[in-house]
C-alpha cells in the first residue's frame, strides 16, 4: 500500500513533467500535433457555411480581384499562390500567377498550386468549375459581402484564415470608424434620388440589395432601383426618364469617363441634367468591396452635396 500510494504522485510528476516538455516543444515547432491544435478556429463564410481550420492557411487561392485585395490589406498577400485576372491591387498582386479569369478557371493550375484555402464568389465565378473544384475534394469559401459590415468581417475573416488576425481587427476596426464618420456627415442630408448605371448595353443598373447601394444610402441618397428583385437588372431608357433622378452616377470600365454618362445630356428635362449632376466614380472604387470602397463612398457622398448646393442655387 505504502509502495501504491508513492507511485500517484511520482506518476502526475512525471505526468506533468512530459506535459511540459510537449508544451514546450509545441511552442517551437508549429508542426506539431498540440500545437496545431492549439491554432485550430472556425470562420462562418458569407454564405453561411462553417470551416474549421487547423492551422492558418499557408497557401491560398484567390477567385476574385476583391479577396486579393482584402487579404493584402489584412498582411495576408504572401499566402495568395495564385489569384484570378484583374487581381491587380495593391502592384504585388500582379505578379501572382494567374488561374483564370470570369469565363473560365484553370482547374489543373488551381490543383498543382496545392491550395490549402479558395476563396470564391459564385456570382462571378464559373458554376460548373466551383461544382469541379468541390468534387475534388476542395472546400470553398465564400467571399460576397454586400454592406459595410460585411466587408469589415471578410478583412477580419481573411486576417484570422491568414494568420494575421491582430492586424485584421486594426484594419476592420478603422474601416467601421471611417464608415461611423461617412454616415454621421451625410446620411442626414437633403434626400436625394439615384440612378446608377453599371453598363449602357444593355442598360444595366443595381438593385437595393448591392454594396453600390449601400453606399447611396450612406451618402443620404435612394436608389430608384432599389426594389427591384434582381441585383444586376437590365431597364430602359424610357424607365429612367421616368424615375427622373436627380443624380445619375456611372463608373465604366477603367480610368476614363465613358461616353454614355454625358449621352444623358440630351434629355434636358432630366432633373439630373439641369444640375450638370452626371457623376463619373473609377470602378475600381466602386465595384470592389474593399477598403478603397470607403474612398469611392467619399467621392459619391461629394458628389451629391454638389448637387444639393446646385440645387439650392437654383431654388434660390
Amino acid at each position: 500500500m505504502i509502495l501504491n500510494t508513492l507511485r500517484i504522485p511520482a506518476a502526475l510528476i512525471v505526468l506533468s513533467f512530459c506535459s511540459s516538455v510537449l508544451f514546450a516543444a509545441a511552442d517551437n515547432n508549429p508542426e506539431s500535433p498540440v500545437a496545431m491544435h492549439s491554432k485550430a478556429f472556425s470562420l462562418t463564410d458569407d454564405a453561411g457555411t462553417v470551416h474549421h481550420f487547423s492551422q492558418p492557411a499557408r497557401r491560398i487561392v484567390s477567385l476574385i480581384p476583391h479577396s486579393t485585395e482584402l487579404l493584402f490589406a489584412v498582411g495576408g498577400g504572401d499566402a495568395i499562390v495564385g489569384a484570378v485576372q484583374y487581381s491587380d491591387y495593391p502592384q504585388a498582386a500582379k505578379n501572382i500567377p494567374r488561374v483564370g479569369g470570369y469565363s473560365a478557371l484553370n482547374i489543373e493550375a488551381i490543383v498543382a498550386l496545392e491550395p490549402d484555402l479558395i476563396i470564391a464568389w459564385p456570382e462571378g465565378n464559373p458554376t460548373r468549375d466551383l461544382s469541379r473544384l468541390k468534387q475534388l475534394g476542395y472546400e470553398i469559401f465564400v467571399s460576397d459581402p454586400n454592406t459595410y459590415e460585411t466587408i469589415a468581417r471578410n478583412l477580419e475573416n481573411f486576417a484570422t484564415a491568414s494568420g494575421h488576425k491582430a492586424e485584421g481587427e486594426k484594419v476592420a476596426a478603422d474601416f467601421r470608424h471611417q464608415v461611423a464618420q461617412l454616415r454621421a456627415q451625410y446620411s442626414d442630408k437633403k434626400p436625394l434620388t439615384v440612378f446608377y448605371q453599371v453598363w449602357h448595353q444593355p442598360l444595366l443598373t443595381q438593385n437595393g440589395d448591392t454594396f453600390i447601394s449601400r453606399a447611396i444610402e450612406l451618402c443620404g441618397g435612394r436608389n430608384v432601383y432599389a426594389d427591384l428583385d434582381i441585383k444586376a437588372p437590365q431597364v430602359s431608357i424610357e424607365s429612367v426618364l421616368e424615375m427622373n433622378p436627380d443624380v445619375i452616377v456611372a463608373s465604366g470600365m477603367g480610368e476614363s469617363r465613358p461616353d454614355w454618362l454625358d449621352a444623358w445630356g440630351q434629355y434636358q428635362h432630366l432633373t439630373a441634367v439641369k444640375t450638370s449632376s452626371l457623376y463619373h466614380i473609377h470602378p475600381d472604387l466602386l465595384h470592389r468591396p474593399t477598403p478603397r470602397f470607403l474612398l469611392g463612398t467619399r467621392q459619391l457622398c461629394e458628389a451629391m452635396e454638389q448637387t444639393r448646393k446646385k440645387q439650392q442655387t437654383m431654388a434660390d
